[in-house]
């Protein structure tokens, strides 16, 4: 009888064989040894994806150029392949899946790391009825964790309905890009746009998010209104009341108009306080972290990308200091709850915490084993770092850890309390309101240091009681409406989770729960690097800023709602994850997919040619001006910034080619300008070879186009 445990990547593998008794290092696998496995038992691993879906070329030569007559692109039977740099992997991996008896799928524990497994053991036809299967479903990479998972494991057929809502997934996604990226390019092209453009199920409507926004910020216009605010002095002390219930006025004269029909006046005069109410309050530590809220949290204290926080993140489960990154839920369940409060002093030393947790029972607002389906929040694991380990992880790595362990522990930590004060005034027959508050035991909040800005904090507001006469000045305050907020990769996630429905913290996103977000929690991240790597979106100052490709990439699809639309993107992946639930089909899901390109093909040449392209064009040539660095000495046509390196922009009539950089130096625009219009130029501060030292050098353009030293130069 012989076992094969298949790990998604060398890592895994490496932490699975660690976890168990002997282990053996062979090319590709390791052999082990534990009494968890009696039998003959081996640990083989994938690079992630050793298994992808083929290019359309594979299934018919009329669809290797793009063309809109070979349009739809739809196999009858989708080909998976093995990328050739994988090759070598896949078949050691394929031959040890087809000689085992069981196998265990010990890929990532969700959707993705499924369709990974099956993927493989399909490729690999190793699959049949005689084989046993089963999976392994663990949080942590801890030692503990891995044994404790290998001694429960579940049914290996139990997650094929994860593997098949996974490849739906892939497939749609294929069909959408495969179909949708020819048809607006070549539509686009015809129109006059010189660009190729990427189309995605979940990647357009998330650039629509984006473009709506920058749209609305470019067209807003300020409006001026007018409030009225009242200073009310007790003796030494003044505070500002707010006019209740809440009224904005168009004019100063309306304001001051209001104010004399209350029959008060602008400036001093007496008012009585007829309400003081003061009442104990307590708030609660924050909730835990999914990963969207981490992501969401990190930008906005660090200004991190998404993807850089999924990797900081990765890598600490990698480490075994936190628990499963790609978790959608805040939640954990009272096991998990039981080994942090075992654990618990060992954190607080780590955090150097002097409270004395408190909390020692599981709360409803961190613990709920009814919100906990696939994975938990993610924690701390059982395993804290020493200082020597923590200070070898990275600066965000540290971060993160540190974040995550702060909030861990504040659970356990005292509520923050606080006196709320509310003092309602009146003068004439205006009435106005104002709120303050007293901290009285900090809690949880030492742990963050939490300071609050001087225009959050609530003031501490004087003593009074009702019926005390005050001074009252009314003033009237001219304001103007803002603008939305440019997105952040982290205000983008949480419109993208609750499928566009802007809000702002994580409490307003447990009330849009019912919502189903677009992406999902492992996938947003690429999604969002994906529209950067396109050139579709830029970040400036952590603003989420559209490109000129980006806009008319987005003007061009405005017709088609299906592509644009978040909320029907949620829709699908509502569709999808009933796939995974065994309520719906692959063959419908897909079968909608393709009537929706067919509906595209038959309406988009049309959508493009009435669309308007002159402020596109005006934007280009601005921007080409910007990176032309002179005339290109082969054809006269202009030299531009192309990627890595300057070309002519007569391509391809003209192939002419120019480095931007000499012996691993930057160029500077200078020396590119000189090099064209000279043809000679002076490099500063080229590095030699194994040394520090740098020389400057004198080189020229040869009449190949490449860049050749003629000698040292001062």
């Amino acid at each position: 009888m012989k076992t094969v445990i298949l790990a998604e990547k060398p890592s895994q593998a490496q932490a699975y064989a660690q976890s168990l008794s002997k282990s053996e290092r062979k090319e590709g696998y390791y052999v082990v040894k534990d009494n968890l496995f009696p039998s003959e038992t081996i640990i083989t691993f994938g690079f992630g994806h050793l298994v992808e879906l083929a290019p359309p070329q594979v299934y018919d030569e009329k669809w290797e150029k793009w063309s809109l007559e070979a349009l739809p692109i739809f196999p009858e039977n989708y080909i998976f392949q093995v990328p050739n740099d994988k090759k070598k992997q896949f078949k050691i991996v394929s031959k040890l899946l087809r000689e085992a008896d069981t196998i265990i799928i010990a890929t990532d524990s969700d959707r993705e790391g499924s369709n990974i497994a099956w993927s493989i053991i399909k490729q690999a036809e190793a699959y049949s009825n005689e084989k046993t299967f089963k999976r392994l479903w663990i949080n942590s990479l801890e030692k503990e964790a891995i044994r404790e998972g290998f001694k429960n494991l579940k049914e290996g057929k139990d997650d094929i309905p994860s593997y098949q809502e996974a490849q739906t997934r892939q497939i749609s996604d294929w069909l959408i890009g495969m179909n949708g990226s020819p048809l607006y390019s070549l539509s686009l092209q015809k129109k006059g746009v010189k660009e190729t453009f990427s189309l995605g199920r979940v990647q357009t409507p998330t650039l629509y998010l984006i473009y709506l926004r920058n749209k609305e910020i470019q067209e807003f216009k300020k409006t001026p209104f007018y409030e009225i605010e009242n200073l009310i002095s007790v003796g030494s002390e003044t505070f500002k009341a707010v006019l209740t219930p809440y009224k904005r006025f168009t004019t100063r004269l309306e304001a001051e108009e209001f104010i004399s029909s209350s029959n008060c006046l602008i400036g001093k005069q007496k008012g009585e306080i007829t309400n003081v109410e003061v009442k104990t309050k307590k708030k609660a530590s924050p909730t835990l972290f999914s990963l969207s809220n981490l992501q969401t949290t990190i930008n906005k204290m660090y200004k991190a990308t998404a993807s850089d926080t999924l990797k900081a993140v990765q890598a600490l489960y990698e480490a075994k200091l936190l628990t499963y990154p790609r978790t959608d839920t805040s939640y954990i369940t009272d096991n998990e709850f039981d080994y942090l409060k075992q654990n618990l002093s060992k954190y607080c030393n780590f955090l150097q915490v002097e409270d004395t947790p408190t909390q020692l029972e599981p709360r409803k607002r961190y613990v709920d084993s009814s919100k906990v389906q696939e994975h938990h929040a993610i924690i701390v694991t059982k395993q804290v770092p020493s200082q020597e380990t923590f200070e070898k992880l990275t600066e965000l790595q540290r971060k993160i850890y540190t974040l995550v362990a702060k909030t861990t522990v504040a659970m356990f930590l005292p509520d923050y309390q606080y006196e709320e004060t509310i003092i309602e005034e009146k003068t004439g027959e205006l009435l106005f309101k104002a709120k303050g508050q007293v901290p009285l035991i900090k809690g949880w909040q030492k742990l963050f240091n939490v300071q609050k800005d001087e225009n959050e904090q609530a003031p501490i507001l004087p003593k009074v009681k009702i019926g005390d006469i005050v001074d009252s000045e009314l003033q009237t305050a001219e304001k103007e409406t803002t603008p939305p907020k440019y997105y952040t990769e982290g205000t983008l996630l949480t419109a993208m989770k609750t499928a566009g429905k802007t809000v702002d913290d994580e409490e307003s996103v447990e009330i849009l729960k019912e919502v189903e977000g677009i992406g999902t929690e492992a996938t947003r991240a690429s999604i969002i690097e994906s529209l950067k790597n396109r050139k579709y979106i830029s970040l400036k100052s952590n603003k989420l800023m559209i490109t000129e490709k980006g806009i008319i990439l987005c003007q061009a699809v405005e017709n088609q709602p299906l592509l644009t639309s978040a909320e029907m993107t949620a829709k699908w992946e509502t569709y999808l994850k009933k796939i995974g639930r065994r309520q719906g089909t692959q063959e419908a899901f897909l079968t909608n997919i393709k009537k929706f390109i067919n509906h595209l093909i038959d309406n988009v040449p049309n959508d493009v040619s009435n669309l308007d392209i002159g402020k596109y064009q005006e934007q280009k040539e601005i921007e080409a001006t910007k990176n032309t660095i002179g005339a290109c000495p082969k054809c006269g046509g202009n030299v531009i910034l192309k990627k890595n390196f300057y070309g002519c922009s007569n391509y391809p009539t003209c192939n002419f080619v120019l480095s931007d950089n000499f012996r691993k130096k930057k160029l500077s625009k200078t020396n590119l300008k000189e090099l064209i219009g000279k043809g000679e130029t002076i490099v500063s501060k080229v590095k030699k070879k194994d040394s520090k030292d740098t020389y400057n050098a004198l080189v020229k353009l040869n009449e190949k186009g490449f860049l050749e030293f003629v000698s040292f130069q001062k």
